[in-house]
């Protein structure tokens, strides 16, 4: 595989600009149950301009990488990467690392959903106010760990799936030549 350092980057930072919005609109709904319970329009509208700023950032990079990837690399965008990684270990890899990056995100919304919780539960217990248990929060704590078991599945997992995906690219070639009427010939 040849590329230059000038592309690789532009993908990444195309991945990241996609990453980015996903998580902002991840948050849009909270945002919005919390700008409703507030009551406060001013902040509403603030929390929404600054996740639209968000959004924007995102569009941005998504439609012009090349603005950032430039100005990272300098003098360097033109220096040639080869490989001799075949697609099957480059499908391998990827997969690997978005199985790590699904671990590592429910993890660490996992924790911060736990230790949410258990300020909710310390500020109700100081204050005297009576706790209750929010079993949306919790929902989200299972929710994110199941994320990180899928991920941890998706990163032991992937060089069984890209078998499979090989396998199924291969469907039409491998039908060809278990023909068995491939040795005669239509001369005739």
């Amino acid at each position: 595989m040849k590329t230059t350092l000038y592309t690789v980057l532009c993908v990444a930072i195309r991945l990241g600009a996609v990453l980015m919005a996903v998580d902002i609109l991840e948050h849009v709904p909270g945002l919005f149950v919390f700008a409703t319970q507030a009551q406060d329009g001013h902040l509403a509208w603030g929390v929404f301009v600054i996740e639209g700023v968000g959004l924007l950032l995102a569009f941005a990079l998504w439609t012009w990488p090349n603005l950032l990837a430039w100005w990272a690399l300098g003098r360097n965008r033109h220096e040639v990467l080869e490989t001799s990684i075949t697609v099957d270990q480059l499908q391998y890899v990827a997969l690997s690392l978005v199985g790590a990056w699904m671990v590592i995100r429910g993890l660490s919304d996992g924790l911060a959903g736990i230790a949410y919780l258990l300020l909710q539960r310390h500020v109700a217990e100081s204050t005297g106010a009576q706790y209750l248990d929010s079993t949306n929060e919790w929902h989200l704590v299972i929710q994110y760990a199941l994320v990180a078991l899928a991920g941890a599945a998706l990163m032991l997992g992937s060089r069984g799936l890209v078998g499979l995906l090989r396998r199924l690219r291969g469907y039409p070639d491998a039908m060809i030549e278990t023909d068995p009427d491939a040795s005669t010939t239509q001369d005739g």
